[in-house]
């Protein structure tokens, strides 16, 4: 099994600025002006990648802000005491690699 600082160092070859966070005692990885493919163009977000358990699924990846016409069931959460949109997507499991976690989450939008 991987260690968050190895799990970091990937996902700050993705989003540089990443930080590890926690949030109800799960690692929450912070990923500030993500680059996310969305309908042919490329969108710049703020996201939150839940690599584990949370609100009934089994990893969790939160936006800034929704998608139209991309993904399913839109719901607002609170995350670090802020709102985040995160689309119904299940069936990620916590087992993959966080950079493989998010490229998982971020397929439906592109």
């Amino acid at each position: 099994m991987s260690t968050p600082t190895v799990e970091m160092q990937k996902m700050r070859k993705i989003c540089p600025k990443a930080e590890l966070w926690q949030e109800g005692g799960q690692p929450a990885v912070f990923l500030p002006g993500l680059k996310v493919k969305h309908a042919g163009t490329t969108v710049p977000v703020d996201a939150i990648l839940m690599p584990g358990y949370h609100s009934g699924y089994s990893t969790r990846l939160f936006l800034n802000r929704p998608f139209a016409n991309r993904g399913q069931n839109w719901t607002t959460h609170t995350v670090a005491g802020t709102t985040w949109h995160a689309m119904s997507w299940n069936g990620v499991a916590a087992s993959l690699g966080w950079d493989e976690i998010l490229a998982a989450h971020l397929g439906p939008l592109q």
